[in-house]
């Protein structure tokens, strides 16, 4: 079953969860509002104590940091809504160093040739840019007033789905 390397950010939660809820898979599978670091990573069965080990002190490595989350944006030719940080580097970084760690995990599973930092209000199953021009002018109706957004991340997060929903798994504190 899938895992995935992720920032939670809860700080996102009042403003998107409602928006995922109804327009993104993984929200009604369990998972939170986040940015993905890593997905798909290693089967659950495979990830074992030295990984853990691995990748407790690859987070260790990296200190806390803000991310600040200013305005909504879309991918080319899908139907996905999501916030931009300001300041992506420190996501990026992570990204690199979990990429130089465990090379036959990239992100995405290397679909994507750059690194691009987001954290997801909608993923329409169909590409419908009416119905998301829609959505957005409402989720901005409603957001504007909380973005830019402040988050702060202090941790690293393994999930898994288990065929019955998303479940963290482990936490990885930052700069231990």
């Amino acid at each position: 079953m899938n895992t995935a390397l992720v920032l939670h950010i809860p700080e996102a939660e009042h403003i998107v969860s409602s928006w995922r809820k109804l327009h993104d898979p993984s929200a009604a599978e369990g998972m939170p509002a986040h940015v993905t670091l890593v997905y798909p990573f290693r089967a659950k069965e495979e990830i074992d104590a030295e990984d853990e080990v691995s990748l407790a002190h690859l987070f260790a490595q990296s200190a806390p940091f803000d991310l600040h989350f200013h305005e909504t944006r879309r991918f080319p030719a899908t139907s996905v809504l999501w916030l931009a940080p300001q300041n992506p580097a420190p996501v990026v970084s992570l990204v690199r160093a979990l990429g130089i760690a465990f090379p036959q995990h990239l992100p995405y599973a290397g679909a994507h040739p750059d690194t691009v930092p987001h954290l997801t209000v909608v993923s329409l199953k169909t590409s419908d840019a009416p119905e998301l021009d829609r959505i957005e002018r409402e989720f901005l109706g409603e957001a504007r007033s909380h973005l830019p957004l402040k988050a702060r991340v202090e941790a690293a997060s393994l999930f898994h789905n288990d065929g019955t929903g998303w479940r963290e798994v482990k936490r990885f504190r930052l700069g231990v």
